[in-house]
């Protein structure tokens, strides 16, 4: 099975104009999006029952294209496509939290497009915003084997704590043994914010979707508890707010970004 769940840690450090960093526990599925029947049979406890402890719907992503009948992996290849005008054909793999008792929610969820000889081509990124629950999707083109180094300019209001007039400058490479991804958030020459990624896979069977429910049990609430308590936080320490806005056309594309330009590795 290609399908796995890794588990580490993600971190938050925010720099300017008022420091504050945070750092979680975290468990996220790998699912290869062909094998999902296989991964929902693994278990009672996995299924696409509304109250299951551990799910995965397609429609929960993507929603423009898969809330009128489109499959996922059609709906990735044609963003994709349309991005990068030509067309992944291999696997179509996504980094994100499962459902947890039928609650749904990822800050954001990764899908890693691959071309038919198994390199990686593409990270399709899916954000989403709190408490607005918008959507946007950058993609960030993959060359060749190890980390990858891209830039994209933010066109997505994500959180109030930080002013859109922002470039994203990130550092990922394909899944393996271990994989991090790391994201940082620059104004000119001044880092105000980075988050990093960093977790080890462990094998999705029977008995690893069992650990994951007992060491996760309530990952997906979790996370919303937890922007909102560091949302709070970030008040009372009297961090200027940016006012919504309303994004900046359907998706942006990446460009390969020099690591050596003060670009941090996860």
């Amino acid at each position: 099975m290609n399908s796995a769940l890794y588990t580490g840690w993600i971190a938050h450090r925010r720099f300017a104009p008022t420091a504050h960093a945070f750092r979680y526990r975290i468990g996220l599925l790998y699912l290869d999006l062909d094998e999902q029947e296989a991964v929902v049979g693994l278990s009672p406890l996995a299924g696409k029952s509304r109250l299951a402890p551990f799910s995965f719907r397609e429609t929960d992503y993507l929603k423009t294209y898969t809330q009128t009948g489109m499959r996922l992996i059609d709906a990735v290849r044609q963003q994709v496509g349309i991005a990068l005008g030509r067309t992944p054909q291999g696997a179509i793999r996504v980094l994100t939290q499962p459902r947890s008792w039928g609650l749904s929610f990822n800050p954001v969820s990764f899908f890693y497009c691959f071309e038919a000889d198994g390199t990686l081509a593409a990270v399709l990124c899916e954000v989403t915003n709190t408490p607005w629950r918008e959507r946007y999707h950058y993609v960030l083109p993959a060359q060749g084997d190890g980390f990858q180094h891209v830039a994209v300019a933010k066109a997505f209001h994500v959180s109030p704590f930080l002013p859109r007039d922002l470039q994203y400058r990130m550092s990922f490479s394909a899944p393996d043994a271990r994989l991090g991804v790391h994201m940082a958030d620059w104004q000119g020459e001044l880092k105000l914010f980075d988050a990093t990624l960093n977790l080890q896979r462990t094998s999705l069977d029977r008995a690893g979707l069992h650990r994951y429910v007992r060491q996760f049990p309530w990952m997906t609430a979790k996370t919303c508890v937890a922007i909102y308590w560091q949302a709070m936080r970030l008040f009372l320490k009297r961090t200027p707010i940016f006012s919504h806005q309303a994004a900046d056309g359907a998706f942006r594309i990446a460009t390969a970004h020099n690591k050596e330009q003060r670009h941090e590795k996860p």
